[in-house]
C-alpha cells in the first residue's frame, strides 16, 4: 500500500501580506523584575511617511496590550495597531484543514480544504485547471467508470474508505465540463486561483507560527507630534543576584553584588538604562490578542423543517457544529516556588504523644520569664520601600541572543568570620561568615562567594535581607578546631501548675530546665577562633559559661560563642543554660510517677501541692479502671477465640449423629454466653473510666487561672 505523501510540495499562495516596514520606536529603558517580566519603555519621534511600531514577539502581545502605558511628552497617539490573530482551530477549519494544531498537513488534506475551489494542478508537465470536485481512493487505477459488483466495489471517497487506498487521485472538472483526474502522489504544485482561498490557508500558516512565542510582530503607532514615551510590560528571563565577600580584618568588609541579565529577544540593546527591581510585584497571563465569541443558543422551529433535500450528506448535527472549544487546552498559572531556607529543629520544644486521647506538648514558658535572647539580634535599620531599584552605574549595551553580568552593588558590610558547630553533638567544626545587612536596601538572594587571606574561603547562598538582618551562613570544613562534651545533667524544677479550661481540660506545668554542660575546646590552627555553638533552646533562656551569648533569628536557638587563641584550649568549662520551659498534658496522658513527684515538690505552693495530691488519688482509680478495661478486652478476644475454633469443630462433624453434637454445641452456647456477659461488663468498665476521667479533671479545676 502506498502511503500519502506529505505537504512537501510548492503551495502557491502569493499575494500575501508582507512585513510591515513600520521603524521601531528605540529601546532607552528596560526594568527587570523577579516574577520574570521585564518592563520595556521606548521614545522616538511619531508621524512621517514610515510611521513608528513596537517589535513585540507574538507570544508577548497579550502582555503588551494589558499593559500599554502612553507616557506623553510632546507627542500624541491616535491608535495602535496590530494584525489580528485567529486561533488555529479557526484559521485551519476556515482553510479547510484539520482544526487540531498538531495534527499534520498532508496534500490529501490541503487538496480536501479546496474541495469546490477553482486551481491549478501541476503534475509532472502538465497543467490541470477547474474545479476540484473531490479527492477519491481506489484500490486499482483502471476501475473509474466500471459497474461496482461484489467483487470490484468501485471507487470510494478516501474519508469514506476504511482503508489506505492504493492510488489517491484528485477529481477536477473543468472550465467546459470535463472531469479529469491527477494522481495524487505526482502533484508537485497547488495554486488556488481566488484569491480568498489563499488568504485562508495564508492565515492558518501564520495561526500555526503563532503559536510560538519568538514569531516576530509588530504593534503600529499612529500619532503626530514631537516625540512620545510608550511602556509594556513583555515576558523577561528573571536576573538572579551573585555577590563576592571580600574579608578583612582592619576594615569593613567589601560586598560586590553583580546582576546577570539576558538578552533573549531579536533586539540588539544600544545604550539603554538598565534597572532591577528587588521585588515581586504580582503579573499574570491573560488572553487579549485573538478574537473570542460568545457562545449563543440554537432556537429552532418546533417543527424541523430541513433547507436541503433529506438524501443530501447533511444532517442537522453538521450545521450545528462540533463543540471545539471543549477540548482546547488552556494554561493556568500553578505554581511553585523555589527558595533557599535555613533552619533546625528543638529538640526540647518538640511534642510527643501517648495513651489513650493523650497529648503532650512543650513549649515556653510565659509564666517563668528567663529572659529574651531575641532581643540581642534585632538591627538598628530599617527597610523605608516596598521595593528597591538597582541602577546600573553605565548604559548598557547588549547584543541580541547575548547575557552578561552587570556590577548593581558595591558597599562595605559588616561581618566576621567565625567556627560555627550546629550544636553539642552535631559534628565536626564548620567554617562560617557572620553577616549583617548595614546598607539601607534588601539584599536580594543569590550565591555568595567568600575571599579572605588572599584567596578563596567557600561560598554560599545569602537569603534575602533587609536592613538590619543578620545571619549565620556555612562556607566549608574546620578540621582545625574541636568541640568535646565531658558531663552532660539537666534538671526540671516545677514553678506553676495552671489548668486550661474548655476543651478536653489540660494540666499545664510552668518548669524551669537547668542544664550543665561541661566542655573542652581546642584550636590547632595558628590563627584565632570564634567558635559559635547553636544551642537547643528558645528565647526564653539565661547561658552562664561563655564568653559572649548572641541570637540566631533565622534557626530561632541561641548561640554560646567561645574565644579561642592561637593553638589555645579551653578545658572543662561549665556552660549553664536555664530556660523557663511549659509542658501541657492531656489528663489521659498524666503520669502517675510525674503527679507524684509534683505532689511533694516544695517550689509549688501549698493549694497545688494539695491540688495534685487529690489528683493522685483520683488518677490511680482512673489507672485500675484502664486496667480493668484491657483485662475485660483481653478476655473477650479469648472467648472470641473459643467459639471459632467450636464452630470449626461442628462443621468437621457435619455428617456426624446430633447426638454426638449434643455436648460441644451445649459448650459452644455456654461459651457465647459468657462473650454476652463480658461485653456488658466491658461497656460498664468504660463508663467507669470515663467517670474517673472526669473526677480526675474536677481536682483540676482549683488551678484555673
Amino acid at each position: 500500500m502506498r502511503r500519502l505523501a506529505s505537504l512537501s510540495i510548492i503551495l502557491a499562495v502569493s499575494g500575501c501580506a508582507t512585513l510591515s516596514q513600520e521603524r521601531p520606536l528605540p529601546l532607552t529603558k528596560l526594568r527587570l523584575y523577579e516574577t520574570g517580566v521585564g518592563y520595556y519603555e521606548r521614545a522616538g519621534q511619531l508621524g512621517g511617511p514610515s510611521g513608528a511600531s513596537l517589535p513585540v514577539p507574538s507570544g508577548h502581545l497579550d502582555d503588551a496590550l494589558k499593559s500599554l502605558v502612553v507616557l506623553g511628552e510632546d507627542g500624541s497617539v491616535r491608535s495602535i495597531a496590530f494584525d489580528s490573530r485567529q486561533s488555529p482551530a479557526v484559521a485551519r477549519a476556515r482553510a479547510g484543514l484539520p482544526p487540531e494544531s498538531d495534527a499534520p498537513i498532508r496534500v490529501h488534506d490541503v487538496l480536501l480544504g479546496l474541495r469546490g475551489h477553482e486551481l491549478v494542478l501541476t503534475s509532472g508537465r502538465k497543467r490541470v485547471r477547474g474545479r476540484l470536485v473531490d479527492v477519491i481512493g481506489v484500490p486499482d487505477a483502471d476501475r473509474l467508470g466500471v459497474e461496482p459488483t461484489e467483487d470490484n466495489p468501485g471507487p470510494t471517497t478516501a474519508e469514506q474508505a476504511g482503508a489506505t487506498p492504493d492510488k489517491t487521485f484528485a477529481l477536477v472538472v473543468t472550465a467546459t465540463g470535463r472531469y479529469r483526474r491527477v494522481d495524487v502522489a505526482t502533484i508537485h504544485e497547488i495554486t488556488p486561483v481566488d484569491p480568498g482561498v489563499r488568504s485562508r490557508m495564508q492565515a492558518a500558516l501564520d495561526a500555526t507560527v503563532a503559536l510560538h512565542s519568538n514569531a516576530r510582530g509588530q504593534l503600529e503607532v499612529e500619532g503626530e507630534g514631537a516625540s512620545v514615551r510608550l511602556g509594556y510590560l513583555a515576558e523577561s528571563p528573571v536576573w538572579r543576584a551573585s555577590y563576592r565577600l571580600v574579608l578583612d580584618p582592619s576594615k569593613p568588609s567589601a560586598l560586590q553584588g553583580w546582576a546577570l541579565v539576558h538578552n533573549d529577544t531579536e533586539e540588539d540593546w544600544d545604550d539603554i538604562t538598565l534597572e532591577l527591581v528587588n521585588g515581586r510585584p504580582d503579573s499574570f497571563l491573560f488572553p487579549l490578542a485573538a478574537p473570542r465569541y460568545e457562545r449563543r443558543d440554537l432556537v429552532v422551529p418546533d417543527r424541523e423543517l430541513s433547507s436541503v433535500p433529506q438524501l443530501l450528506d447533511t444532517t442537522p448535527d453538521a450545521m450545528w457544529g462540533d463543540f471545539l472549544d471543549t477540548d482546547l487546552v488552556t494554561y493556568g498559572s500553578g505554581g511553585t516556588s523555589t527558595g533557599y531556607g535555613y533552619g533546625s529543629g528543638h529538640g526540647s520544644l518538640g511534642s510527643r504523644s501517648s495513651g489513650r486521647g493523650a497529648r503532650i506538648e512543650l513549649g515556653n514558658s510565659e509564666l517563668v520569664a528567663v529572659g529574651n535572647l531575641a532581643e540581642l539580634a534585632v538591627g538598628q535599620g530599617r527597610e523605608t520601600k516596598t521595593a528597591f531599584v538597582y541602577g546600573a552605574g553605565e548604559p548598557l549595551d547588549l547584543a541580541a541572543g547575548r547575557s552578561a553580568m552587570v556590577p548593581f552593588l558595591q558597599s562595605s558590610l559588616e561581618s566576621a568570620a567565625v567556627t560555627w558547630f550546629g550544636g553539642f553533638s552535631s559534628g565536626p567544626a564548620r567554617h562560617a561568615v557572620q553577616v549583617l545587612n548595614s546598607t539601607s536596601q534588601t539584599l536580594p538572594e543569590g550565591t555568595l562567594s567568600v575571599f579572605g587571606d588572599g584567596g578563596f574561603a567557600g561560598e554560599t547562598v545569602l537569603p534575602r535581607l533587609k536592613p538590619g538582618e543578620r545571619r549565620f551562613l556555612e562556607i566549608g570544613d574546620d578540621p582545625d578546631t574541636e568541640l568535646t562534651i565531658v558531663d552532660r545533667e539537666s534538671d526540671d524544677l516545677p514553678k506553676q501548675l495552671v489548668y486550661l479550661e474548655g476543651g478536653n481540660g489540660d494540666l499545664q506545668e510552668h518548669f524551669l530546665r537547668t542544664t550543665t554542660i561541661t566542655l573542652d575546646l581546642a584550636n590547632r590552627s595558628g590563627q584565632a577562633r570564634h567558635v559559635h555553638v547553636l544551642v537547643a533552646a528558645g528565647s526564653n533562656t539565661t547561658i552562664e559559661g561563655a564568653d559572649k551569648v548572641d541570637f540566631d533569628v533565622d534557626r530561632g536557638q541561641p548561640v554560646a560563642i567561645f574565644e579561642l587563641a592561637p593553638n589555645g584550649r579551653i578545658d572543662a568549662r561549665k556552660l549553664v543554660i536555664k530556660e523557663g520551659l511549659s509542658r501541657t498534658n492531656a489528663v489521659t496522658s498524666l503520669s502517675l510517677p510525674r503527679i507524684e513527684r509534683l505532689s511533694t515538690a516544695r517550689s509549688l505552693t501549698e493549694a497545688e501541692r494539695t491540688a495534685i495530691t487529690a489528683t493522685q488519688a483520683k488518677l490511680i482509680e482512673l489507672r485500675a479502671a484502664e486496667a480493668e478495661v484491657t483485662r475485660l478486652d483481653a478476655e473477650i478476644a479469648t472467648i472470641t477465640a473459643d467459639i471459632e475454633r467450636l464452630r470449626g469443630h461442628l462443621q468437621a462433624m457435619s455428617g456426624d449423629s446430633a447426638g454426638e453434637k449434643g455436648p460441644l454445641v451445649t459448650r459452644l452456647l455456654s461459651t457465647e454466653d459468657q462473650l454476652q456477659i463480658r461485653r456488658r461488663e466491658l461497656a460498664a468498665a468504660k463508663v467507669t473510666v470515663d467517670s474517673r476521667i472526669e473526677a480526675t479533671r474536677a481536682t483540676l479545676v482549683a488551678l484555673a487561672l
